[in-house]
């Protein structure tokens, strides 16, 4: 079987919804990491073969931003390119993409990863075109129909990420205390990891002009510093429910970018590989059990790599909430220590499709900065799926 290898992986800062990137287009973030992957991996872009790259909200404009970004980077008009959709896994499904094409031999090299931008998230009304009335003038806000409408409503009920939260708190009778303190020991994981410097590695910074000024972001945008009587203090969005902004993963903007070879083609060019990919699970179910679903995807990846969990180093999980953390901290048991070393998206936030990209890219520096082996990278996503991948740093 071919090997698939990472040699370059890059991200943007992540930034809050509203914050630094809120008027950066998905196309130029997307476009920005593009060109940072190339470049660092020392290739001409014609020497790959297609872009794969992933967006949750492909209402917006451009629709296909797979393509649309890699021209716009000014790259080889050669290489197809076009845009998937699994909602917040479609980063790492691009890496799944990328890996089979790869080992089934149809494809030597590519770029694979995702953007977001809640921040531009557009409004909509229904039906203008045929049929308008007073019916049509209230404003529907494509962020919140996206998790609303991810899984049939007939089916599942309203499903939203914090009352996916209070189902799942209580099912696990977690407490509100318990919640807000793991929330907290995942803001000083963060803060820590930002202290230190780990991310710098990662990131591609950006100039935004704002009005005359330009302004570098360079680093991800954290929460003002909170403590747990400050999270305990905010009031939940339902009634008698233990979900609040401060403990359910805020939305966020960014993008991230992988070059994807295989191990022949990486030496014909002369890249150095940084990570490579051992193995992929994928696992669909009840969207209001999502953390069954993670299980069993976290179980079938390290199945395809006939590994165990103690054989990892490092555990990267979305966590779309405390609950959803603690929930998988129970059926993870021991290995739990392992889990989101530097912090997760429950703190750096969540942008949408670029989530597993810029996890995963984290993830491969990780591994390259402390020597480690290999690390498993998993986001669960409305809808029911949940992806994991798992690599191994070169």
């Amino acid at each position: 079987m071919k090997e698939a290898v990472f040699v370059s992986a890059v991200r943007t800062p992540i930034g809050r919804y509203m914050g630094s990137l809120k008027t950066v287009r998905i196309q130029d973030l997307a476009a920005h990491t593009m060109k940072a992957a190339i470049n660092r991996a020392g290739i001409d872009s014609g020497a790959l073969d297609m872009s794969i790259y992933s967006q949750s909200m492909q209402s917006s404009f451009p629709a296909n931003v797979g393509r649309h970004a890699w021209t716009l980077a000014g790259f080889s008009e050669d290489p197809a390119g076009f845009t998937l959709n699994t909602l917040c896994a479609g980063a790492l499904q691009t890496i799944v993409s990328g890996f089979n094409k790869i080992v089934g031999e149809e494809y030597r090299g590519m770029l694979v990863g995702g953007v977001e931008s809640y921040s531009l998230a557009q409004y909509y009304i229904f039906h203008p075109r045929y049929e308008f009335g007073p019916h049509s003038l209230c404003f529907n806000d494509s962020k919140v129909e996206i998790e609303k409408n991810a899984q049939p409503e007939e089916i599942y009920g309203e499903l939203t990420a914090k009352s996916l939260a209070d189902s799942i708190a209580s099912r696990y009778g977690l407490s509100r205390k318990a919640l807000d303190t793991y929330t907290l020991r995942d803001y000083e994981k963060a803060l820590s990891a930002i202290g230190n410097g780990r991310a710098k590695g990662q990131i591609e910074p950006l100039t935004i002009k704002q009005g005359k000024k330009e302004i570098l972001v360079s680093d991800d945008e954290l929460p003002e510093a909170a403590s747990l009587e400050e999270l305990m203090a905010l009031t939940p969005d339902d009634e008698g429910g233990t979900a609040t902004d401060g403990n359910v993963a805020p939305w966020a903007d960014g993008a991230a970018s992988l070059v994807m070879l295989s191990a022949e083609r990486a030496e014909e060019l002369g890249a150095k590989p940084v990570a490579r990919m051992l193995g992929f699970g994928i696992a669909a179910g009840n969207p209001t059990l999502l953390e069954r679903t993670t299980a069993r995807s976290i179980n079938k990846a390290l199945s395809m790599c006939a590994m165990k969990l103690d054989d990892l180093d490092f555990l990267d999980l979305h966590t779309p909430s405390a609950a959803y953390g603690l929930a998988m901290q129970e059926m993870l048991g021991k290995a739990s220590e392992k889990v989101n070393v530097d912090g997760g998206s429950l703190t750096l936030g969540h942008p949408g499709a670029a989530t597993g990209g810029i996890m995963t890219t984290a993830m491969i520096h990780r591994l390259a900065g402390e020597k480690r082996r290999r690390g498993l990278i998993n986001i669960g996503a409305f809808g029911g799926q949940s992806l994991s991948i798992v690599i191994e740093g070169c």
